[in-house]
């Protein structure tokens, strides 16, 4: 199981860049936090939340102090990499400002790896990614277990067939059909790893109506069988996989 991690930035001289595998949450704490990557920039006060994807060469600077979540790859999914990389600061609202405190409250009690700051990270993310969504996106996340054709999601853009098909394509990287395999092989990751529910019933909770297309559509997204997946996730659950990575991580240290 992935656990977040987090930093707490002081203001410094001069600004640096550098990139890494984990995304960031930036939490600004007091003054400005500065940051610039894909071509924009962006200036963070304590009024708002900044998302910096995972993988992204990123300039960066504080005048006062900031909190960056360091959130693995794995917990962000691919289908929302795109909309997160052009919008990626969400205002602190009335209703939000409680969960902010909530998440300081988890870090300040050292309680990174606790599944409470996992739960409250991913409120966050959904309230982050929601707000952007065009939407079509959002009615495939919202009903991705039904037989969505592609006639109805153009009509939620007010675009005829042809040109909303371009016009996906040229904003999310892919074509409409191969999105929701996508939404929906996520939300069959998440059933698969907190739930002993039966394949074919995983797969009909998605959208498919029988367990071989679904295999297959898993196969071809995430590289493993929904068995597989399972199996790995709770392996990393009972610890299996963080054995694992301590026994790596002593390895490296007496290799220094």
């Amino acid at each position: 199981m992935a656990f977040i991690s987090s930093f707490t930035f002081n203001a410094h001289e001069g600004l640096q860049t550098h990139s890494h595998s984990y995304a960031h949450i930036i939490i600004v704490l007091s003054q400005t936090f500065y940051v610039k990557f894909s071509g924009r920039e962006y200036t963070l006060t304590p009024r708002v939340i900044g998302f910096v994807p995972p993988g992204i060469l990123h300039e960066y600077g504080c005048t006062g102090t900031a909190l960056t979540l360091n959130i693995p790859a794995e917990m962000i999914k691919a289908t929302d990499l795109l909309s997160l990389t052009e919008n990626c600061v969400l205002d602190i609202s009335e209703k939000l400002e409680p969960l902010v405190s909530l998440i300081k409250q988890e870090v300040e009690e050292n309680a990174c790896h606790s599944d409470s700051l996992r739960y409250l990270f991913y409120y966050l993310y959904d309230k982050l990614v929601a707000q952007y969504r065009p939407p079509s996106l959002q009615y495939m996340h919202e009903n991705y277990a039904d037989d969505i054709n592609i006639s109805q999601l153009a009509a939620l853009e007010n675009y005829n067939v042809s040109y909303y098909t371009c016009w996906f394509k040229k904003k999310v990287g892919c074509i409409p059909s191969d999105y929701l395999k996508m939404v929906r092989i996520e939300k069959a990751k998440e059933i698969l790893a907190t739930t002993r529910y039966r394949i074919i019933d995983v797969a009909m909770q998605v959208g498919y109506n029988n367990s071989s297309s679904f295999t297959r559509a898993f196969r071809t997204v995430v590289g493993v069988t929904p068995n597989q997946y399972r199996k790995s996730a709770l392996e990393a659950k009972t610890g299996t996989g963080a054995k694992q990575i301590k026994k790596s991580s002593g390895n490296m240290s007496r290799g220094k």
